[in-house]
């Protein structure tokens, strides 16, 4: 008797653990909130997501080295110009060489108030809570923090956008 009650608690124990643990699993996918991103800009601006609630919010991840995500940061840059301030954009760039990132803005004529570099050890974090390493996305945020898009396009920004 005494077996099966150990074995009984042992049970229930390890249902709350993986219970308790699964409840602080961030997950950057839709109908999800959002992993709060901090990071501090290149005029020492402490910027962070949680601060810009409110309204929606464009996390776009991008790299020199993806086509792809580099392709989509000039697009949401351009879609951004075009739209006022009807949302805020953060476009982060994981290069090595900030001296890369730097370049690129300028020669992708994009809006440096919204592009911001970080290295490789201030996006551990992040690379976890949006999965990065599995390659780069985009995420639009309601302003109530939940990830109502991953990889949105044009069109799908302005469905949103006219919304609100």
């Amino acid at each position: 008797m005494k077996k099966t009650l150990s074995y009984i608690i042992f049970f229930l124990i390890l249902t709350v653990l993986v219970a308790a643990y699964a409840d602080r699993v961030v997950k950057a996918d839709k109908g999800y909130t959002a992993p709060d991103i901090e990071m501090l800009a290149n005029d020492s601006v402490n910027v962070s997501l949680d601060k810009l609630r409110g309204k929606y919010v464009l996390v776009n991840f991008w790299d020199s080295s993806n086509a792809v995500s580099r392709i989509a940061a000039g697009e949401y840059d351009r879609f951004l110009h075009n739209n006022g301030n009807s949302f805020s954009l953060l476009s982060i760039n994981t290069d090595e060489n900030p001296e890369l990132f730097k370049e690129i803005v300028k020669k992708d004529n994009l809006d440096s108030s919204t592009q911001f570099h970080i290295s490789d050890a201030k996006t551990r974090h992040l690379s976890e809570n949006y999965r990065l390493d599995s390659g780069f996305s985009s995420y639009l945020i309601d302003p109530q923090g939940k990830i109502v898009a991953v990889n949105p396009s044009v069109t799908t920004l302005e469905k949103y956008l006219s919304q609100h």
